[in-house]
């Protein structure tokens, strides 16, 4: 697996188990700008990860993004 290709699957395990985490733990996450324990070790950031695309929406409509 080259580089990108291995970052990219990683990166998809990683919103994988944010998803498994629900939309209310993840808004008020967001909101507070605390970032989210994936397991292993390892933690989603805000500011490091972003948002994924898949939650750009929800959040809109909580009233979160712009």
């Amino acid at each position: 697996m080259t580089g990108n290709a291995a970052q990219r699957a990683r990166r998809t395990l990683r919103e994988d188990a944010l998803q498994e985490r629900g939309l209310g733990t993840l808004a008020q996450a967001y909101r507070a700008g605390q970032d989210v324990y994936l397991g292993q070790g390892d933690f989603w950031r805000w500011d490091r990860d972003g948002i994924p695309a898949w939650l750009v929406p929800q959040l809109e409509d909580l009233g979160f993004l712009p």
